[in-house]
């Protein structure tokens, strides 16, 4: 037996909100779904499994855009689907890689302001002033649109 579901009901059971659940609609993320005669959604168990699939997905710093390509994928059994797949995450996870090693540049900087910043025990600002200059090193952007493959 399938089990109606309301997207309040998903969105507990998923700990996400309701217009989480209406944005991944309508991103493609998650199947057409029925109505009610009143025209609320309804929802099975498969949306539930969908959702945390996607939420995995994003966890591991893919954009909704790559989770766009990769449902797509899905539908396509072929060696250029597995390809294109292969290119998907190599290109998040070399994104990821570089991230993170701005990241670790970044944690020097700050533990070296914070040990300069307790040696001076006031003028704590004039510390910060003195980081280098990042330029070219985006500010924080994980998953934002800009970052194209």
């Amino acid at each position: 037996m399938t089990e109606n579901l309301r997207i309040g009901d998903v969105a507990a059971r998923c700990g996400v909100t309701r217009d989480t659940i209406r944005f991944y609609e309508r991103a493609g993320l998650l199947e057409a779904t029925g109505r009610t005669p009143s025209h609320h959604r309804v929802y099975d168990s498969r949306t539930i499994e969908q959702v945390h699939f996607v939420r995995q997905l994003q966890g591991c710093g893919l954009t909704i855009g790559d989770i766009q390509q990769l449902v797509g994928l899905n539908q396509v059994d072929t060696s250029a689907a597995s390809r294109r797949l292969m290119e998907i995450l190599r290109f998040r996870l070399e994104f990821i890689e570089r991230r993170i090693a701005q990241l670790e540049g970044c944690r020097g900087h700050l533990t070296d302001a914070m040990q300069r910043c307790a040696k001076a025990r006031s003028n704590g600002y004039a510390v910060l002033r003195q980081l280098p200059d990042r330029k070219g090193i985006p500010a924080f952007s994980f998953g934002r649109r800009g970052i194209r493959h």
